[in-house]
């Protein structure tokens, strides 16, 4: 009664050494072994149904339906990567930069998802911005767009991206380099994998960091007023530096599994954590940090 009982992976195994074997023979392409690439979830899909089968029906049918819909599933897969139209693959590059114009404050409204985003502040002449920007082949590039009045910046997502296109994140990249001359309020949604913000050169007023990262590392410019920094959605691993004799406060909800301030570590948290610097009530010039979602580690420090 259970001579087939865990058929389902050893199977799959066999459809992904078939496909290997097909690339090596060069009956698959290398645009359509990318194409299969960017299907991977369809592995979730079928593990997902496998256990709704389990649960469902008798254990030898389970199975049996199970391989022959994993079968449909791979013999369809292969055949898009191979019938579909050709596409073009790879990595592409969109470059876009604006002029300062009249301008006395600008926004960045920076929302691309599942990508490495680096953002710097500094002198780039009479320019407002400079943006390079490595998208997948086969999706649309991002847009950009730049309101001249009120100074609003937005790089958006295309309307093409889709869920199947994340194994493609290692493509995505966005550079962005904003200017020194003006005060600049930021917000970056959408997820990044790595998100590098060096403004050490830059104007900045507001940060809002929502949809979480895996990395964040962040370098802040002295600050003017109280600088409003705001990260949620949680990050794995979020390093701060402020400048040197900075006033700041700190504070993470949702849980944090260690801290470090200035070199103190505290670990196994677990709960909400909030400090701030001994002169942070009383000054006019500081960060307010609030990070919700969780972390697994923070690491903020002044130098």
């Amino acid at each position: 009664m259970y001579r087939n009982r865990g058929l389902l992976f050893p199977a799959v195994l066999i459809a992904i050494g078939i496909i290997v074997l097909l690339a090596n023979t060069g009956v698959l392409s290398a645009q359509a072994l990318e194409r299969l690439g960017d299907l991977w979830p369809l592995l979730l899909v079928i593990l997902g149904l496998q256990l709704i089968l389990n649960h469902t029906l008798p254990r030898q049918q389970a199975t049996l339906v199970g391989l022959v819909a994993t079968g449909i599933i791979v013999v369809g897969a292969v055949a898009y990567a191979v019938l579909a139209p050709a596409t073009s693959f790879g990595t592409q590059r969109i470059d876009s930069k604006e002029q300062l114009g009249g301008l006395t404050a600008a926004s960045l409204d920076l929302n691309y998802g599942a990508a490495s985003i680096d953002v710097n502040g500094g002198g780039i002449g009479n320019s407002l911005y400079q943006a390079h920007i490595d998208y997948p082949g086969g999706e649309n590039p991002p847009t950009i767009s730049l309101d001249r009045e009120t100074g609003a910046l937005q790089i958006r997502e295309s309307a093409s991206f889709s869920p199947f296109h994340l194994f493609g994140a290692q493509r995505r990249h966005v550079q962005l380099t904003l200017t020194d001359l003006v005060p600049w309020s930021i917000q970056i949604g959408g997820g990044a994998a790595n998100l590098r913000l060096d403004l050490r050169h830059a104007q900045l007023s507001k940060l809002d960091i929502s949809g979480g990262a895996n990395q964040l590392d962040a370098q802040f410019p002295t600050p003017k007023g109280t600088v409003s920094i705001s990260v949620s959605g949680g990050a794995n691993n979020i390093t701060i530096v402020a400048p040197a004799h900075s006033q700041w406060r700190v504070a993470v909800s949702g849980g944090v599994s260690a801290v470090t301030i200035n070199g103190s570590s505290s670990g196994n948290l677990g709960g909400d954590f909030q400090q701030q610097s001994p002169g942070y009530g009383s000054a006019t010039d500081r960060f307010d940090i609030e990070i919700s979602g969780g972390a697994s580690h923070l690491d903020f420090r002044t130098s």
